[in-house]
């Protein structure tokens, strides 16, 4: 199935208004955020982070970068960042580097940075480097279901 339309299905399942915003081709989502003129506080991306027997997606702010220590003292796992090999693997459907901004959409394991509830709405990567999903941020504790949060992300580094 085409990863955008896994989403769009996922939304449409949970009753999340949303909208596909197009921008040019971009790598990063910091390339993303300037290409469509979105704060980079404002785009999510999701970073795979494998850790002891399981692999989960963290989603932050792009303009964030994930505490790993934290984040595994939270969650009592020690966590390193997977491969692109790994992301290709277990999002395969998408282009690759991408993490989807839907990965429960997958069935795979998240968890989100409190930073991302600061913002009016939200924009998620749609599964290829030309698309997003857009939805206000009062939808996103439904879009993201059950899985966990708190603060674990910090400015990145220049």
């Amino acid at each position: 199935m085409n990863p955008l339309h896994r989403m769009e299905r996922f939304l449409d399942q949970h009753m999340i208004p949303f909208d596909l915003v197009a921008h040019p081709h971009t790598h990063t989502s910091a390339e993303t955020a300037r290409a469509t003129g979105v704060p980079p506080s404002r785009v999510a991306k999701g970073v795979l982070l494998d850790g002891v027997g399981c692999q989960m997606v963290a989603m932050i702010p792009a303009d964030q970068e994930v505490h790993l220590g934290k984040l595994g003292l939270d969650h009592g796992v020690e966590f390193s960042l997977a491969d692109e090999a790994s992301v290709s693997k277990l999002f395969w459907e998408c282009e690759p580097g991408v993490v989807p901004g839907l990965p429960n959409a997958w069935g795979v394991e998240m968890v989100w940075d409190d930073a991302l509830m600061t913002q009016p709405d939200i924009y998620l990567e749609a599964g290829d480097h030309e698309r997003l999903l857009h939805i206000e941020t009062r939808y996103l504790r439904e879009a993201f279901g059950d899985a966990p949060h708190c603060s674990f992300s910090h400015a990145r580094m220049r």
